[in-house]
């Protein structure tokens, strides 16, 4: 198979970027040779997103540290690397649909600041193998997180986790907790995920909920396809899987979380609170597709079943 993976960076999240390029590398030596791994990242430096004038690290210090970590992909992986510094928005919504190419498939987006297995990549593409839905979604486990809609992701060591704990324990003892497990896949009888290192199929990113032309930015695309999937399940080859026994989880958790606010930005980015000036945050860049939901599925129903019956 010929699995892309995309990973966005903004400079407040480069040294997740360099924890996650240190676990592809680990990740690479366990996969069959015949699959092919492709990479797409991106270090964003938006000027409309970042004052960088009154900012106190110059743009050039994150150059330098993406540039080194892009040679974690050097061997094993075909990698294309991207630098973004011009002065409109841009986000991962940007590179989702730049990233599409005729010969992969199956796509993989990975959050910056997650933790995962060196077997996952393993586990997620042989589970690929064998899943016959033209749109499919793969999904690891999660820790206890947020609220009881997330609970169909929870390893079951956790389900008795208080909610209001999610970010209490150490990503080294969650991992230490699932050492040993048997990795199974099984299905959801719903849509839940949140693209924080997921395997979807080809069809599912390509032609059945890609990343509109008019979107920029960083913004819900989980929330937009999640709805649709949910909405309109019973009338196409669609499956959502959970891989059980192999789980994901912030890296920032525990003693590196933000203990003062629940849910929280973790050390490592808040460490660069007061050297980086912001312009745009996350919440205001969502905005058009949150207040435009109901709108947006509309037009996926119009265009997706209403013209077909």
């Amino acid at each position: 198979m010929n699995i892309k993976i995309q990973l966005h960076i903004m400079p407040w999240e480069i040294d997740h970027a360099l924890l996650i390029a240190d676990k592809l590398k680990q990740s690479i030596q366990y996969i069959n040779p015949s699959d092919k791994i492709y990479i797409d990242s991106v270090l964003n430096l938006s000027a409309s997103v970042i004052n960088w004038n009154d900012s106190k690290l110059p743009k050039e210090y994150f150059i330098k540290r993406y540039e080194s970590i892009c040679k974690y992909f050097d061997t094993g992986f075909t990698h294309k690397s991207f630098i973004y510094d011009g002065d409109k928005i841009y986000g991962h919504l940007d590179l989702q649909r730049s990233a599409v190419e005729s010969h992969i498939d199956a796509y993989m987006y990975i959050c910056a600041d997650v933790n995962f297995n060196k077997h996952l990549l393993y586990y997620l593409i042989e589970s690929a193998k064998n899943i016959n839905n033209q749109y499919y979604v793969i999904t690891p486990q999660i820790y206890k997180c947020w609220d009881a809609s997330f609970d169909g992701l929870v390893n079951e060591q956790f389900l008795n986790t208080p909610y209001e704990q999610c970010l209490s324990m150490d990503i080294q003892e969650i991992e230490y907790k699932m050492e040993g497990l048997t990795p199974s896949l099984s299905p959801l009888p719903y849509f839940k995920y949140c693209g924080w290192c997921d395997l979807y199929s080809k069809s599912f990113v390509e032609d059945f909920v890609p990343v509109l032309p008019e979107w920029s930015g960083y913004g819900p695309w989980d929330l937009y396809s999640t709805t649709i999937a949910n909405q309109f399940k019973s009338l196409f080859d669609i499956q959502q899987y959970v891989l059980q026994n192999q789980l994901i989880w912030f890296y920032d958790v525990g003693d590196l979380r933000n203990k003062e606010e629940y849910g929280g930005e973790g050390a490592l980015k808040t460490v660069y609170n007061d050297l980086i000036i912001k312009k745009l945050d996350r919440k205001s860049q969502r905005v058009d597709i949150d207040t435009n939901l109901g709108q947006l599925v509309q037009k996926w129903y119009n265009d997706h079943v209403r013209t077909q019956s």
